[in-house]
C-alpha cells in the first residue's frame, strides 16, 4: 500500500477538497473522519501531524487575513469556515504525499507553480459556490497569486525540514539503541 499511498492520497485530497467545497458545514464530519483515517494509515503520521499543525496554521491564517481584507466573503459572515480548515488538513497532508514531488523543484519553479496553482484553486471554489470573491475577479486572483507565491514554497521548505527532523531523530534513536546493544559487557562464565 505504500508504494501506492501518493496516488491513494491525491485522490483522497481531491475528493475532501470536492465534499468541503459542495457540502460546506455538512461535510465537517466526513472531513474530521477523514483525516482521523488518514492518519491511522499513513506511513508517515508523525510528519503528518506536525505538517497539519504547522501547515494548516499559516493557511488558516492566510485565508482569514484575506477574509479580512474582504478579498473572500464566506457564508455568515465567517472568517474562516471550519470546513476551510479542514481543507488545510488535508492539503497540509497532501504536501507530505501526493505533492511531494513539488520539493524537487528549484524555489522559484514552486513559488510559480503557487502563484498559479493557488488562484486557479480558489477560482474553482468560487464557481462552485464555496466563497465569494468581494473584489473584481483579477484584483482577487492577483491578493491570491501573490499570498501563493510565498507560501507554497514555505510550505515546502517547512515539509522538508519536518521530514528531516524526523529522519535524523529516528537516526539517532537508532544509533543509541545500536550502541547500547553492541557496548553492552557480557560475562560468559
Amino acid at each position: 500500500m505504500q508504494r501506492y499511498f501518493p496516488l491513494i492520497n491525491a485522490v483522497w485530497f481531491q475528493l475532501a477538497w470536492l465534499a468541503a467545497i459542495i457540502y460546506k458545514q455538512q461535510a465537517i464530519p466526513f472531513l474530521l473522519l477523514s483525516v482521523l483515517i488518514h492518519l491511522w494509515v499513513s506511513p508517515s503520521r508523525k510528519q503528518d501531524a506536525m505538517m497539519i499543525t504547522v501547515i494548516g496554521i499559516i493557511g488558516v491564517i492566510s485565508d482569514s487575513f484575506l477574509s479580512l481584507i474582504d478579498i473572500f466573503s464566506f457564508a455568515n459572515n465567517a472568517i474562516i469556515p471550519i470546513w476551510l480548515i479542514m481543507v488545510w488538513a488535508h492539503f497540509s497532508i497532501a504536501l507530505n504525499h501526493s505533492l511531494k514531488w513539488l520539493s524537487r523543484f528549484h524555489i522559484v519553479a514552486i513559488s510559480l507553480f503557487g502563484a498559479i496553482a493557488g488562484p486557479l484553486n480558489y477560482l474553482a471554489g468560487q464557481r462552485l459556490g464555496g466563497v465569494e470573491f468581494v473584489y473584481s475577479l483579477n484584483i482577487t486572483l492577483f491578493a491570491v497569486a501573490v499570498i501563493w507565491a510565498v507560501n507554497l514554497p514555505v510550505f515546502i521548505i517547512i515539509q522538508k525540514r519536518i521530514n528531516q527532523r524526523i529522519q535524523e531523530r529516528g537516526s539517532s534513536h537508532g544509533e543509541a539503541n545500536q550502541h547500547a546493544h553492541s557496548s553492552g559487557v557480557v560475562n560468559n562464565k
